[in-house]
């Protein structure tokens, strides 16, 4: 064991080096980031009455509450700061909700009335919940000369059955509040574990493992060692020397006041000087290396890791207290911001302003212009993108109704029709009225998809307005529909408008005409097809070779079989019969058809977009101008209150987000201050650590104002910002 002297000097300058940073974390949670993004810091955890409040006494010299069983029922920061020599004891509690502070909160005058403070405290935070427990925590600022700089957290002790008067839920409560501090990655894991149990049976060291395997942020301390039993000691050295259950930190070993001792009241340099003494005298722990025992070894190593965990940790809270802060300032102006209409002059300039944009957003997205920014960014505001993928399945439904024209069923079906027209014509004429009751037939399976298409159509013209209305009035729900039922109106009326102007489309198309001599090349290119695919034909018919052969009889032998195949072929398809009319009217029948489907669907998306979306758009222009008129009177003051009632969630969302940018922005301003020469750097692991949650436990706590809660998500991280 060290000396009084020196181990005083050390722990001087140990916190004066320690201190600008421990100081810095705990301005930054003063700022309430803690909130937001995980801070470095300390936990003390372990199983229930395993010395866990017993070691943060013997490093502060509070007092606190003792007992057998669950005594700790919530979390207690302890920050302690080393007073200069001399200077006298202070300690301040309070606890972690925004409210107001309990009556038991305050500036306390000694150790006992801290003691007093803290069961009080307790009792408010947990009287309030279901099950006894509370996920606030108890906070302790304590400045002696006697104590290190540090803050440490105690944690409730791992629970594993209810007793008589707890919830049957505090087993699940009390692992979910350890589990989410183990969790966390700047969290340094102080396990409490009793030198006189079995190092294997430790449940918090197993948990520990889970969430750091290595051991890299997992320093256990052993407590009791005077109650190991004798013959037990070689054990325990083994355990401490860190070969049983390694870990990269490794354990330490500290004695803190037995019972007779808190009897007698005994003082903490007192408490420390008992436990130096049972130390040096010990005829095991005399012999180990004294950097492992003792509160004043455990302090200085605590000091010396967290700074270290500080140092590592400064770069990247400054890059997520950035990154935070600039989400938090975006969602603030996306609810409103400082634009919040206070009173009837700024409404009616809201209204006139939402209006107006109303009306020319809305034709931009018609119109497919996304050069601004709203359009640009959310695909729900962009109605001709939603109207061309209307239009092409329109064009593929249509399409897809095309019939058969090469199967043998549907030719067949040709000839009977043919054969039932027949009139009075001439040989070699076709009754043309066959090609005109086909076409009028089977337009009409294009109606549903047309009827289809007008649906979506308004549907989507409707959804977009809906959304771009809700957008631009975020903050007042009834202005936003008292805009989208004007717009309905205006696209109801058009709607049915544009209905009537399909049906003459379709009238059209039921007289089939056409001068597009498209049609003309369609033809021609079927006839083609058609001949190519009988030459073919008849050339596979022809001997191998026989057309390259030397023999000049081979050669016209197969010249002559090809000519009267071709012949055969000529007359059968273009000769006056049955067979070559139907051919003949097949190919009109195909051709003209792939001109009226292209004809119709151009002349429906035409239609649609002039008489339904051109006459809204300069409808709703006017429609825009007579609402923010109306509003102008002076006696639709109620009125403009009632469109400008705003919703409680969003009134809320934008307080919390304005809570959220001004202490990032505070504690911005901290941390460049205090660290002015740290850089901004983007989290070294696949994500950043998220932050504790406001409450851990599922229990009928009373609502306190929390500037973190229903805050919106941060925005994906962009790249690292600047310094």
């Amino acid at each position: 064991m060290e000396e009084g002297g020196s181990k005083v000097e050390s722990m001087s300058t140990l916190s004066a080096a320690a201190r600008p940073f421990i100081d810095l974390i705990d301005t930054l949670r003063a700022h309430g980031v803690q909130q937001d993004l995980p801070l470095p810091q300390i936990a003390v955890m372990g199983d229930q009455s395993s010395g866990k409040s017993s070691v943060l006494e013997m490093i502060s010299g509070v007092p606190f509450p003792r007992g057998s069983g669950l005594v700790t029922r919530c979390a207690t920061q302890l920050i302690m700061k080393r007073g200069a020599a001399g200077s006298p004891w202070s300690a301040k509690a309070s606890v972690s909700w925004q409210g107001p502070q309990p009556s038991a909160a305050g500036d306390v005058r000694d150790e006992a009335s801290l003691c007093a403070a803290i069961e009080q405290l307790t009792q408010v935070l947990c009287s309030e919940t279901s099950n006894g427990f509370s996920s606030e925590s108890i906070v302790i600022n304590l400045t002696s000369p006697d104590v290190p700089d540090l803050t440490l957290l105690d944690l409730p002790g791992i629970v594993r059955t209810a007793v008589s008067g707890q919830s049957s839920s505090v087993v699940d409560d009390v692992n979910t509040l350890i589990e989410s501090y183990l969790a966390q990655e700047r969290t340094i894991i102080l396990a409490v574990i009793p030198a006189n149990q079995d190092i294997a049976t430790i449940d918090i060291l197993e948990r520990a493992a889970r969430v750091d395997p290595l051991g890299e942020r997992t320093l256990a301390v052993l407590t009791k060692p005077d109650l190991v039993d004798d013959g037990g000691e070689d054990e325990v050295k083994a355990v401490l020397a860190n070969k049983r259950k390694p870990l990269r930190l490794g354990y330490a070993m500290v004695k803190c006041r037995s019972q007779r001792e808190l009897e007698a009241r005994s003082t903490l340099q007192e408490a420390q000087a008992a436990e130096a003494a049972f130390f040096s005298q010990h005829k095991t722990w005399s012999q180990e290396d004294g950097k492992r025992l003792g509160v004043g070894a455990l302090t200085r190593r605590l000091s010396s890791l967290l700074v270290d965990r500080i140092k590592v940790a400064l770069p990247s809270i400054k890059y997520e207290l950035q990154l935070q802060r600039e989400a938090a300032a975006a969602d603030f102006e996306r609810l409103g911001g400082h634009t919040s209409a206070v009173d009837a002059h700024a409404m009616r300039a809201e209204i006139v302003r939402v209006v107006s944009e109303f009306a020319t957003l809305l034709r931009q997205s018609a119109r497919g212009n996304y050069g601004n920014a709203m359009l640009a960014k959310r695909f729900e505001l962009r109605l001709f993108g939603e109207t061309q993928t209307i239009f092409r399945t329109l064009k593929a439904e249509v399409s897809a109704t095309q019939p058969r024209f090469e199967e043998a069923s549907f030719v067949e079906r040709l000839t009977a029709e043919m054969s039932a027209f027949r009139g009075r014509e001439l040989p070699g004429f076709t009754n043309s009225q066959v090609f005109y009751g086909f076409m009028v037939q089977n337009i009409e399976q294009w109606r549903p998809w047309v009827e289809l298409c007008r649906q979506q159509y308004i549907a989507a013209a409707r959804s977009v307005s809906d959304n771009l209305a809700q957008a631009l009035a975020p903050n007042y729900p009834a202005l936003a529909v008292e805009i989208r039922q004007r717009a309905h109106q205006v696209m109801d009326k058009f709607g049915d408008d544009v209905q009537e102007k399909l049906d003459e489309v379709f009238a059209k198309e039921s007289d089939p005409y056409t001068t597009n001599e498209s049609m003309l090349e369609l033809i021609n290119k079927i006839r083609l097809k058609n001949f190519d695919v009988a030459l073919q034909a008849v050339l596979s018919t022809a001997p191998p070779g026989s057309l390259m052969s030397s023999n000049e009889k081979a050669r016209n032998m197969a010249k002559a079989h090809i000519k009267r195949q071709l012949g055969r072929w000529y007359m059968q398809t273009h000769g006056v019969n049955t067979t070559s009319k139907v051919e003949d009217m097949c190919t009109l029948l195909q051709a003209y058809w792939d001109v009226a489907t292209k004809r119709l669907v151009d002349n429906v998306c035409m239609t649609l977009e002039h008489d339904f979306t051109a006459a809204v758009l300069k409808e709703l222009e006017s429609v825009c101008f007579l609402f923010a008129a109306e509003y102008a009177a002076p006696d639709k003051e109620l009125e403009l209150t009632r469109l400008f009632r705003e919703d409680p969630a969003i009134v809320e969302l934008r307080r919390a987000a304005k809570a959220k940018r001004d202490r990032l922005a505070a504690a911005l301003e901290s941390l460049k201050a205090a660290a002015p020469d740290v850089v901004a750097a983007r989290p070294k692991s696949a994500a950043a650590p998220k932050a504790l949650a406001p409450g851990f436990f599922q229990q009928d706590t009373p609502s306190r104002p929390a500037a973190s809660r229903d805050a919106p998500p941060p925005a994906p991280p962009p790249p690292p910002l600047p310094a």
